[in-house]
């Protein structure tokens, strides 16, 4: 005998196509079982599963959504409380650069004034002393000329020393006698 392709399925001993009765026996019967077992061990078991896995996921997708939505809440308050900082910070910059303006100006004001006052003390001073000296110069020249004069006076004869007092008593507005 020879062999092929078709010599397995040629067989002396039993027809090309023959129904085996026993259910239990045939492959078809035993697929179909085990696909029937799979079938329900999926809806029993593993739908089961599935559908908690789907409700965890969407549990977990909709708890994202609520932590988005509270993360943009805080994100806008804390950007709106960002604004009001900034805002009560250049107030406050801005009060305290007037508050050093106004420092600043009142101690140039003050140190304005004691250099007037200064100045004015040195002023007067100086005109005290313009006034001291003028006085002390007129003391000195009075004091040269009476010494002057006296000088010549005391040089002078009796008779001249009577007739310069009378001239000068006539010329002070004087009476003669």
């Amino acid at each position: 005998m020879e062999w092929s392709f078709f010599s397995f399925f040629l067989n002396n001993e039993e027809a090309f196509l023959e129904l085996n009765p026993n259910l239990l026996e045939t492959n078809v019967f035993n697929i179909l079982l085990l696909l029937g077992l799979l079938i329900y061990a999926n809806k029993v078991s593993f739908s089961v599963g599935l559908n908690t896995r789907k409700n965890n996921i969407i549990q977990t997708i909709e708890n994202a959504q609520k932590d988005l939505l509270n993360a943009s809440n805080y994100y806008y308050f804390a950007e709106k409380g960002f604004v009001q900082s900034l805002f009560w910070l250049q107030s406050w910059k801005t009060f305290y650069q007037n508050k050093k303006i106004n420092i600043v100006k009142v101690k140039y004001a003050r140190v304005q004034y004691e250099v007037k006052k200064s100045f004015l003390t040195n002023q007067i001073l100086i005109w005290n002393l313009k006034k001291k000296i003028f006085l002390s110069l007129k003391r000195y020249i009075l004091l040269f000329s009476v010494g002057r004069i006296l000088r010549k006076f005391l040089g002078l004869s009796e008779k001249k020393k009577s007739k310069f007092i009378q001239t000068t008593i006539l010329k002070l507005g004087g009476t003669k006698k």
